[in-house]
Order: C-alpha cells, then sequence, then structure tokens
C-alpha cells in the first residue's frame, strides 16, 4: 500500500485486522481516489466518517472504507486545526460520504470544501453552537438545585 500511496501517507499502522493510514487534508481526495481505483486496492465501499475533538490539538477525522473485492478495510485519519477547521470534501469520491460530511460539519462545525449541499440535517437554522465539541455547553450540564433537594442538617428532628 505504501509503494502505491507513497509520500501521501505520513504514517500506517494496522490496528486490529484493519489498516489505518494518516494522511495530510490537501491529499486526502487524491488517496481515497486510488484506494477506490486502484485494482489492487479497490475500496468501493464507503463504510463510515467522522471526528474526534482533542481540544487544543484540533481534531481528527475518520473515514473508514471497504474492499469488497479483497475483504479488507482501511481507515484515513486526517489532523486539521482548530483554528481552521476545513477539509476537501470527498463526496465527488464516495457519494456515501454525503450525510456523513453533513453530520460532521453540523455537530463539530468542519467545514467540507465543495460539498455538494451543505445543509443542516438535525439541528434548527438558528442553533448557535456544535454540540460535538468538548467545550459545548450542553443545558443539561448546567447546574441546577434538584427541587426536592433539602438540606439535612435544617430538616433534622422534623417529624416525618
Amino acid at each position: 500500500m505504501s509503494q502505491i500511496l507513497g509520500d501521501a501517507i505520513s504514517e500506517s499502522e494496522v490496528r486490529h485486522g484493519q489498516v489505518w493510514l494518516s494522511v495530510d487534508k490537501n491529499q486526502i481526495v487524491e488517496v481515497l481516489t486510488t484506494l477506490k481505483t486502484n485494482p489492487q486496492l479497490a475500496c468501493d465501499y464507503f463504510t463510515f466518517l467522522s471526528a474526534i475533538d482533542w481540544r487544543d490539538e484540533g481534531f481528527e477525522v475518520m473515514i473508514v472504507v471497504y474492499s469488497t473485492t479483497h475483504q479488507s478495510t482501511v481507515g484515513c485519519k486526517v489532523r486539521i486545526e482548530k483554528s481552521s477547521p476545513q477539509i476537501p470534501s470527498v463526496t465527488p469520491v464516495y457519494r456515501g460520504a454525503n450525510w456523513h460530511e453533513r453530520e460532521c460539519a453540523e455537530m463539530f462545525g468542519i467545514t467540507f470544501d465543495g460539498h455538494p449541499n451543505p445543509k443542516r440535517l438535525y439541528l434548527a437554522e438558528d442553533f448557535v453552537g456544535h454540540p460535538l465539541l468538548k467545550d459545548f455547553q450542553l443545558a443539561s450540564r448546567v447546574y441546577k438545585q434538584w427541587p426536592g433537594d433539602r438540606d439535612p442538617d435544617a430538616t433534622a428532628g422534623e417529624e416525618e
């Protein structure tokens, strides 16, 4: 695989029977195109795309594809900066990435350059924020006094 993809891969490893490649964001479309069209690799099935928020270290976008010919799975990891969360869309290569990219954009705030339909999937148009960011404050996580909460010292001696 390294011979075919060459310098486009900065790192590779095999974990749990799957090949994982670290790819520069500017080469992800080229790498996925090669994975799909090269007969030795033949990764013709798009499986998954999502991201991880590593806080100060930025984001890691993960893309997983599968070869129905060779029964092998290849994952690509792409690091992007939190200050400029942009990556080229892979939807032109794998049409199945369309909704995955839209979900990732909505939940993490990552822009997929060249995406054919960057509309929201889940949240209202006026919703502010990206719920899967680690620093996103969910309303349910804001501390509220429990309505039935009582101070045990204040109620000591009261008859029930």
